[in-house]
């Protein structure tokens, strides 16, 4: 057999159990380590709910987020409204305001953040809304990032959350990536591999052949 062809399947069957052990490693649960709760399951007196006023918008919660971390976020409200995961801080939407609005501005006004998220889609990395009742999501960034949860109410009235939970988990490594080298590395290592195998049986054959004939 050429040597070229025993090197394809060692490097093939080397590739094929890279890719499957990156698949395991991708498999194992995220740990939780991190938790963050307003009158989420508790059984003690309920704290009032956390009121927006009509026409506002706010950040429930600012922070940054790396990408082997996956927030799990858990809204109650008594009413109708937008939520978002943006992919940037409450501070910087006020500079772009700030920047883009001359005079005197309400930087609560839900208008602006219209107006920013228009001009700024990219910064959405999760978006969804919420009808008197629960709205449940989990994000996870494709690099490290300032993030703001906020609130935005397009209502004439006031609206309110009455819980929230946001629960920070961690994974061995970026999911996403790990899982996509791994469907690339196998099928890689497989085609290697079936080379080799097909040059094996090949010089099987010519031996073969060559012992019929002596």
């Amino acid at each position: 057999m050429k040597r070229w062809a025993i090197l394809l399947g060692r490097i093939g069957t080397t590739i094929i159990a890279i890719g499957l052990a990156l698949l395991l490693v991708s498999l194992i649960p995220p740990t939780q380590i991190n938790g963050l709760a307003y009158n989420w399951g508790y059984s003690s007196i309920p704290q009032p709910n956390i009121g927006y006023p009509s026409n506002s918008w706010s950040a429930v919660y600012e922070g940054v987020l790396t990408e082997p971390q996956t927030l799990r976020v858990n809204i109650a409200a008594n009413a109708s409204f937008n939520v978002y995961m943006l992919e940037v801080s409450s501070s910087t939407i006020d500079k772009w305001i700030n920047q883009t609005y001359s005079g005197s501005v309400d930087f609560s006004n839900v208008t602006y953040l219209d107006q920013f998220l228009n001009s700024h889609p990219g910064v959405i990395g999760w978006e969804g809304e919420i009808h008197n009742g629960t709205i449940a999501f989990e994000y996870t960034p494709r690099r490290i990032v300032d993030i703001s949860l906020v609130v935005s109410n397009h209502s004439p009235e006031a609206v309110g959350i009455s819980a929230y939970e946001l629960l920070w988990f961690s994974s061995v490594a970026p999911v996403s990536k790990v899982q996509t080298l791994s469907e690339i590395a196998v099928p890689i290592g497989a085609v290697f591999t079936l080379l080799y195998l097909s040059s094996l049986l090949k010089t099987k054959k010519r031996r073969n052949s060559r012992a019929k004939r002596t």
